[in-house]
């Protein structure tokens, strides 16, 4: 099990949030402060953003796990270091889990909570990772799908592994393929028609992926729940023509909120699931051309708006830890690349990755080097599809 790990602003560096809660706990770390005012810390956390209820001092500790917690209930966490007169700092970052439920890491197919550097062949419907548990050196190969389905990769079976998974949109089938049961068993659903597009994720919070459609005729999205053994399902409208469906937790709650971006105006229109998708948010960053590549770039259990700019290789994140209110730009990457984000550095936070259809190169800009270092793999072949989407 990981520990999150957070930063108290101005005092200290941040390093990794991530990893599985266990059942009714959580174990939280930060780094001490250089500062010799700091008497010691305080931690505060409560159900809601921002509203704290409880709190613990732990002196001059710098980790503690808190105990009596709700399973399936999503917990947000700030620290404030303290001086012998009692003064608090200013909070640190919020973070954010959900207790007792597995979250896998998107391609992570191997389960050591990295991405993998993965492909999907259409012509032969193969699967092929180079997986991270070997450091990028060893590799494994599956056949599951064919010309013209679409990978769905997801942890449909809860298990903190990514599933080998396939949505034919000729007939709305899913075919997953089981990491359970060392990807030898499958499950077939039908959810969805010609012209929808998936949108797979964990809509209910249960650490299952979950089957989900947008209809981009009416706007609907139409989600088919793991909490009911994929037996029951939800319907939503949110979105239009030309809008570009997103999933990501942009609350912190565990669970997928409905996002639609809106490349006329660089527009992000989100249903949050912490009003079980009654109220919205709409933030604006970026504009046509761009590509919308959210996820937690910052490190604090919540989706950061994102996009890539083919035009010139910009990759723009708003950081949610700052409420949103700053960003970081990297330039890394070519008009004919394909954004791939992912953690392959298994530090909790996105690295920046884009994969060369030409060569079939994938250039990794870490995020536990601050994006100033980087790797490069070639692992595929042309016509091949890469594969980072996950959870």
């Amino acid at each position: 099990m990981k520990t999150l790990r957070f930063h108290v602003l101005a005092l200290m560096a941040f390093l990794a949030l991530g990893g599985v809660a266990q059942a009714g706990s959580l174990t939280l770390a930060w780094d001490a402060s250089s500062d010799p005012a700091v008497y010691g810390y305080r931690l505060y956390w409560g159900t809601l953003p921002g509203q704290y209820t409880s709190s613990l001092d732990v002196r001059s500790a710098t980790s503690v796990t808190v105990p009596n917690l709700v399973d399936g209930r999503a917990y947000y966490f700030v620290v404030r270091a303290y001086n012998s007169l009692n003064t608090e700092s200013a909070p640190s970052i919020e973070v954010s889990r959900r207790i007792g439920v597995p979250q896998a890491v998107v391609a992570d197919f191997d389960g050591d909570f990295r991405s993998d550097v993965t492909i999907y062949r259409p012509s032969n419907g193969g699967w092929y990772f180079l997986r991270s548990g070997t450091n990028f050196a060893g590799g494994a190969g599956y056949t599951w799908g064919g010309a013209g389905d679409q990978p769905v990769p997801g942890d449909y079976d809860g298990d903190s592994r990514i599933d080998i998974a396939i949505y034919r949109p000729a007939t709305g089938h899913w075919f997953i393929l089981l990491s359970t049961t060392s990807y030898t068993q499958a499950r077939t659903y039908q959810w969805g028609t010609a012209g929808d597009t998936p949108v797979a994720g964990d809509y209910d919070g249960d650490g299952k992926t979950d089957l989900a459609v947008y209809r981009a005729s009416t706007g609907g999205w139409y989600v088919l729940r793991s909490s009911s053994n994929f037996t029951a399902g939800a319907g939503y409208t949110w979105g239009g023509a030309g809008d570009v469906p997103v999933a990501g937790d942009f609350d912190g709650d565990g669970r997928t909120d409905i996002t639609v971006f809106r490349p006329t105006g660089g527009y992000w229109f989100t249903r949050m699931s912490t009003s079980e998708f009654t109220t919205q948010k709409t933030m604006q960053w970026g504009g046509f051309g761009d590509k919308p590549v959210a996820s937690d770039y910052d490190g604090d259990g919540k989706t950061d708006v994102a996009i890539f700019r083919p035009s010139n290789g910009l990759w723009s994140f708003l950081k949610s830890s700052s409420g949103s209110t700053s960003s970081t730009d990297v330039i890394w990457g070519v008009a004919t690349d394909q954004p791939m984000p992912g953690d392959f550095d298994g530090d909790g936070r996105t690295d920046l990755v884009v994969f060369r259809p030409g060569t079939a190169h994938w250039f990794i800009r870490t995020s536990t080097s601050n994006y100033s270092s980087w790797l490069t793999y070639q692992w595929g072949s042309t016509g091949d599809l890469p594969i980072v989407t996950g959870r």
